[in-house]
């Protein structure tokens, strides 16, 4: 009788450390996943009213939510155990359900497992998902810029799309820009020449896959020095000339590109070379191969160091779980940054090196634990 009385309540610490773990997880989730896609939607937004295809406007924003979730999950789910269990902590919940004999660790393990099936949704993402979104994503500029390329073009916002080219415009009538700053770039993104127009009509030339920017009492400047931007000569100047821009400036080639591949896909590449020498870097492959995995076991590992923190610190204000939050995940994304950068220095081996913030942060995050197991 009295080992089923104990089971009870421990069943019931458990559903209640889920319920609150996982409502505050989703709550704060689904708070950072529309701020990280509010800005591309304020940009899907300006293209449907010129014209973008509401249905394709939709799928772009589609498109960014699992590569959104890789980084919002993560972060969520530690802003959440920071909050409830310093909360816990502080009104000396956790130190009464010790008193009735629990351990720490089977109060924790409820988050424990959350944090790995969290993990494994993450590793989905990660593997296959984001590749052929972000490939569909980077696809769908063709489509665009095939069906409606007047939908790149946003009033006050500059356009960098075109490579060598930044192009910038007050106004937007049909398809009549008024006020046009355009900008030459060299291959190290100085500026060599600047042209400006009173306005510019935009057509598309299917037959030779070109858009043509007509401009209207144009003026051009070169700059011969990158170094002294006071040194100026005078450009083109007419009352009416033409910018023709290929449309294959506005997406990339088809080609596979190392983001787009899935985890299989990569493997399948390491294999390749292993067999067959093909001359190319393996190293960013290897690490590529690595970070996926590592990536994904963020959000285990931001549990482990977060619990332990959580419950020393003692309070219960919702700010302080937020300082935390931003001080644990700027220092664990800059030491994954910089594993990354490594990618090309095959000798110093990036691809174990991208373990690093995973294996300091959860023995940081276990010793911790230990030491308030100890209290």
């Amino acid at each position: 009788m009295c080992a089923r009385s104990d089971f009870r309540a421990v069943t019931l610490i458990h559903n209640y450390i889920y319920r609150e773990v996982l409502l505050m997880t989703a709550a704060i989730v689904g708070v950072l996943t529309f701020l990280f896609v509010a800005f591309d939607m304020v940009k899907v937004i300006d293209a449907v009213a010129y014209g973008l295809s509401f249905w394709i406007a939709a799928k772009f924003i589609i498109l960014l939510i699992p590569f959104a979730l890789t980084l919002t999950l993560p972060t969520g789910l530690l802003a959440a155990v920071l909050i409830i269990f310093g909360r816990m902590s502080s009104d000396r919940e956790l130190l009464a359900i010790k008193a009735s004999g629990m351990g720490l660790a089977p109060i924790v393990a409820p988050v424990l497992l959350v944090a790995a099936a969290c993990s494994l949704f993450d590793f989905y993402l990660v593997a296959s998902v984001v590749p052929k979104c972000r490939e569909e994503y980077n696809g769908m500029k063709h489509e665009i810029v095939t069906n409606n390329p007047q939908a790149l073009f946003t009033p006050e916002i500059v356009l960098d799309k075109i490579p060598g080219v930044r192009l910038y415009f007050d106004k937007k009538v049909d398809n009549e820009l008024q006020h046009v700053f355009i900008w030459q770039l060299d291959d190290q993104n100085h500026v060599v020449s600047s042209l400006r127009a009173d306005k510019a009509d935009i057509t598309l030339d299917m037959e030779h896959q070109k858009l043509l920017i007509t401009l209207y009492n144009e003026r051009g400047e070169h700059y011969p020095d990158i170094n002294d931007i006071t040194k100026v000569e005078p450009g083109l100047s007419a009352e009416q000339g033409t910018l023709a821009i290929s449309l294959s400036s506005f997406y990339e080639k088809v080609e596979k590109r190392l983001a787009w591949m899935t985890l299989p896909e990569i493997e399948q590449v390491i294999e390749n070379m292993q067999g067959e020498p093909t001359g190319q870097l393996a190293t960013p492959y290897l690490t590529e191969f690595q970070s996926r995995p590592s990536f994904a076991l963020a959000c285990f590992t931001f549990v482990v160091v977060g619990l332990p923190l959580a419950i020393q610190t003692q309070r219960r204000e919702t700010s302080i779980g937020v300082l935390l939050t931003l001080a644990i995940v700027m220092l664990y994304w800059l030491l994954v940054t910089l594993g990354k950068a490594l990618k090309t220095h095959t000798g110093l081996y990036p691809e174990l090196i991208i373990w690093a913030p995973n294996v300091i942060f959860q023995a940081v995050g276990f010793w911790l634990f230990h030491k308030a197991n100890q209290k």
